[in-house]
């Protein structure tokens, strides 16, 4: 009687080692599965230099660029990449610029370039058209969608003030009369970091679970052992 009763006392110990071992090890895994997952989204975010070029066109034939991206040595104030409007060319012309704080002339860009690894961006974009001869017209703006991708953000919208999504669309189109500016918004987002959350919320209810499930057996393995 006392044998089996060591027999079964040394089986139930090693069931609780091994329970707690494992206990153990899924929960550095968890660990490391939630810190690699957290350093990999940060390392992969906006590490790499863009620039989205905006085709301003109408239908009378005059046209306009502007471009806006980010550079590794670029920054959210004046840099060397700043790129002011020229002077407005003779009647007819359409005319597109973005607008800034900084002082004149850099508070008209025809190229804005800003710091690399942010979660938010915006850029604010006026368009237009000079005639005299007509009353409307319509524009267009336009843009590669592939260079809109390379950004990296999740999230890239032209404000109208309709939201207009510039990775899956690659123009929009207005009607314009003589002289009338238009002003649009340009703003891109990460959402990394919600994405982040919810997957570690995901890795803590699961290893909450398993915990529960080990408690559960220790429990079981405990009211047998007394049964005995």
């Amino acid at each position: 009687m006392k044998s089996k009763y060591r027999v079964n006392n040394r089986s139930f110990n090693k069931i609780l080692k091994l329970t707690i071992i494992l206990l153990l090890v899924t929960s550095s895994i968890f660990t490391l599965f939630n810190l690699f997952f957290i350093n990999y989204t940060t390392a992969s975010d906006n590490n790499t230099e863009w620039q989205v070029t905006l085709n301003i066109t109408e239908s009378n034939g005059t046209k306009d660029t502007v471009v806006f991206g980010e550079k590794n040595d670029a920054s959210n104030g004046k840099d060397q990449y700043d790129m002011p409007k020229p002077p407005a060319p003779q009647i007819p012309y359409i005319r597109a610029w973005f607008n800034t704080d900084l002082e004149e002339p850099y508070n008209t860009l025809w190229g804005d370039y800003r710091v690399l690894s942010e979660d938010y961006k915006a850029w604010n974009l006026t368009v237009i058209w000079v005639s005299d001869n007509s009353s409307t017209t319509n524009i267009t703006i336009s843009w590669e969608v592939s260079e809109v991708l390379a950004s990296g953000y999740n999230s890239v919208n032209l404000y109208t003030p309709d939201i207009l999504d510039m990775k899956v669309n690659s123009n929009y189109q207005f009607s314009s009369s003589n002289t009338e500016p238009h002003n649009f918004q340009i703003i891109l987002q990460n959402k990394a970091s919600n994405e982040t959350s919810d997957t570690n919320n995901i890795s803590s209810t699961l290893l909450l679970g398993f915990i529960i499930v080990i408690i559960i057996i220790i429990i079981i393995a405990v009211y047998l052992k007394k049964r005995k």
